[in-house]
Order: structure tokens, then sequence, then C-alpha cells
């Protein structure tokens, strides 16, 4: 398979996790949430930018096609408490904008 242009630009240097965040505004998770085919008795509201799926949504989904899963673990957190979940972030990023996966 040939390596195809990323689909977002790749910067040198990295820039810092801070201004990776701060480079965009936060989306309501309801919009994330419907772009994912959730309906809103699916999910709990946890603020504006997070929620919670609800387990039932396994069983509307259990003839659905598989999905793929990344395990991250053993990793020992930065001084600035980056980890798995912010480990997690960034490798599906790479993974959506710089190979165009799923």
């Amino acid at each position: 398979m040939a390596h195809q242009k990323p689909l977002l630009p790749v910067q040198t240097p990295v820039p810092e996790d801070i201004d990776i965040a701060q480079a965009i505004a936060p989306v309501h998770i309801s919009s994330i949430a419907e772009k994912l085919g959730l309906t809103p008795s699916e999910y709990d509201l946890y603020g504006a930018h997070k929620a919670k799926v609800k387990l039932s949504v396994r069983d509307r989904l259990k003839d659905a096609a598989p999905g793929k899963y990344v395990v991250v673990a053993g990793i020992t957190p930065t001084p600035l408490g980056e980890g798995k979940s912010t480990t997690t972030i960034g490798l599906c990023q790479a993974l959506g904008a710089y190979l165009g996966k799923k």
C-alpha cells in the first residue's frame, strides 16, 4: 500500500500538548454522540464536553460489524499527568489524521 498524504499537516518540531489543545474550540459532546449514531438516552452528560456511554449500546449494536481495539497499558505518567488517556487520544489522532484509518 502506497503512503498517502496526511489529512493534517505534520508540524516540526511537534507542538507542545497545551498548544495543540488551545488551537481548537471544544465541540459539545452531544454533537459528537449524534455523529456516532448515539441517541440522547444512550449516554449521560458530564458537562458540555464529556459523557459516559451506557452499556445498553452494546446490545443495540450486537449485530454490527466488529470494530478495532487498541490497548494502551503499562505507561508511567509524566510529571504533567500525561499517561494512558493522553497516549490513547494521540494514537487515535495519528491513526485517523495521519494514516486515514478508523
